[in-house]
């Protein structure tokens, strides 16, 4: 968080602690107040602190116009500790935004007042287009190749966004959130109608009918977050996490069946989201009947992401998130500097086959292939797997990260011996299995033939054909084809089932 400067002053040395690219986001919504303080903005930001408070400012919506006089009370000590912590972290940028409940409230203006005036703070109430953009905004952000429909479902209010080609296209925001409708005393008849007569307020839905849905909005992750746990998924990560939408809809009718008692005592589910969880999975249910998804697919990014993806200029925007992680990562924790491109391009002729999808998570793991080089050599191999398996990346699914991880894994181990991958292994197929091992194995090579240095391996030639792999190296450099190499390269095609050959150019 802090970088530490050393000075020289009168011959005494003194420390200097300064604060660099750090924002802090405050959101004070109908559900939760959240401070989340962000290495940026910058392409990939990563939280470096995160917490938040059920305050409930939106309980009384559903049959008052004002916010409940306890909720405040709660939310402001929230929104005063996270002032004294944010200015005691030297972060002199602070972005503060209030959403549905403060801005329909009759009394939110001046609980907007008070927060400015008592903790220093610029609040924006943001309305109900803004809230929608920077939602769809936040799912661009982690998820850039989004195409579809994302729903925000806060406390207050549910915010649909028409994503697409990296852009937010239409947008509603709608009073249908879960805290509000759990507080209306609707039988479930009169919310199903309820729930249609807003849903046939929006004329574009139809354009999103039998494309991805993204889910964003704590009530609604709950559900990811109890299906990945009663279903021990390998993978505890709710980003990126995805359901067809028959498994969805099986989920859904799970939770309904439910009794209050039952939500309650579920020890996959957090009490402090059983009073809504029924509620939430009813919305989503209605909201169903109508765009009928292909996928439901799990955001963890949503409006505080997207503020901040929103300040980015339009090139900045459209760098890769996985790939720039990637890149972040290996500088930091690389021997020498980060070449992942450069052994890419070098082994890809053996890869020729591999779509946009598989060249992508090739280029990841190649640019992650030296992370683990600090570490004890019998410890690499499950090190860097942990480290890339259970990493805050965006951009990449559950089983594109059990891919890279085995990937990087191989390079290390030379297999998937051990115990370390078998939760990767259990989500993907033998296909994919034998996929993540050969590319393993050429990153292994790669990295045996430069020494993990850079300007060598362009200098030679991996050359694939059907029944052999044929390493081509000039003469001057024949001086590195140890038994290491040989063993790698044998290794390599037995992997891929071809035969194998060194050839020597002769220098001209």
């Amino acid at each position: 968080m802090q970088d530490i400067l050393e000075s020289r002053e009168n011959g005494q040395e003194t420390l200097v602690t300064t604060t660099q690219n750090l924002t802090a986001v405050i959101d004070i919504g109908s559900n939760s107040v959240r401070l989340v303080v962000f290495d940026g903005p910058s392409r990939v930001p990563l939280p470096k602190f995160n917490e938040k408070v059920l305050c409930g400012l939106g309980r009384d919506l559903g049959h008052s116009n004002l916010l409940n006089q306890e909720a405040m009370d709660e939310a402001m000590r929230a929104i005063r500790r996270y002032t004294y912590l944010v200015h005691h972290m030297g972060i002199d940028r602070i972005i503060v935004a209030a959403t549905a409940a403060v801005r329909e409230a009759e009394n939110g203006s001046e609980f907007v007042a008070e927060i400015e005036q008592e903790c220093d703070l610029n609040v924006q109430v943001l309305s109900g287009k803004q809230e929608a953009r920077y939602a769809g905004l936040g799912v661009l952000s982690g998820m850039p190749f989004a195409n579809g429909l994302v729903g925000d479902l806060g406390g207050g209010s549910l915010e649909l966004v028409n994503v697409g080609d990296h852009r937010i296209g239409n947008t509603a925001t709608l009073p249908l959130g879960a805290l509000r409708l759990s507080r209306m005393g609707f039988s479930r008849e009169d919310l199903v109608n309820y729930l249609h007569a807003q849903f046939e307020s929006v004329d574009w839905l139809d354009e999103v009918r039998g494309k991805n849905f993204y889910v964003v909005g704590g009530a609604w992750r709950a559900l990811a977050k109890y299906h990945i746990q009663k279903n021990l998924h390998p993978l505890n990560i709710v980003h990126n996490y995805k359901l067809h939408f028959s498994e969805m809809k099986l989920l859904i009718r799970e939770i309904m069946s439910f009794s209050d008692d039952d939500l309650m005592r579920n020890p996959f589910i957090q009490k402090s989201r059983a009073e809504t969880l029924k509620t939430a999975a009813v919305i989503m249910d209605q909201l169903f009947s109508v765009v009928k998804p292909k996928n439901v697919i799990f955001s963890a990014n949503g409006l505080r992401e997207g503020l901040l993806f929103s300040e980015l200029k339009k090139p900045v925007r459209k760098i890769d998130p996985l790939l720039e992680s990637c890149r972040n990562m290996a500088a930091k924790e690389g021997r020498f500097a980060e070449h992942g491109e450069e052994i890419y391009q070098w082994l890809m002729p053996a890869f020729d086959e591999l779509g946009s999808k598989g060249k992508r998570l090739a280029l990841a793991a190649a640019t992650l292939s030296d992370i683990a080089w600090t570490m004890s050599p019998d410890y690499r191999a499950p090190q860097a797997f942990r480290r890339i398996f259970r990493a805050p990346f965006s951009g990449i699914g559950h089983k594109g990260r059990a891919i890279v991880a085995l990937a990087v894994y191989a390079r290390y181990r030379g297999g998937f011996v051990g115990n370390a991958p078998e939760d990767a292994l259990a989500l993907v197929d033998s296909e994919e299995r034998q996929h993540s091992l050969s590319l393993g194995l050429a990153l292994r090579l790669s990295h045996s033939l430069s020494g993990g240095t850079q300007g060598i391996l362009p200098k030679t030639n991996l050359i694939a054909d059907k029944n052999e792999i044929i390493l081509e190296v000039p003469e001057e450099l024949s001086i590195l084809l140890g038994t290491s190499v040989h063993s790698r390269l044998a290794a390599l095609a037995s992997c891929l089932g071809k035969t194998y050959s060194i050839r020597i150019i002769e220098d001209q």
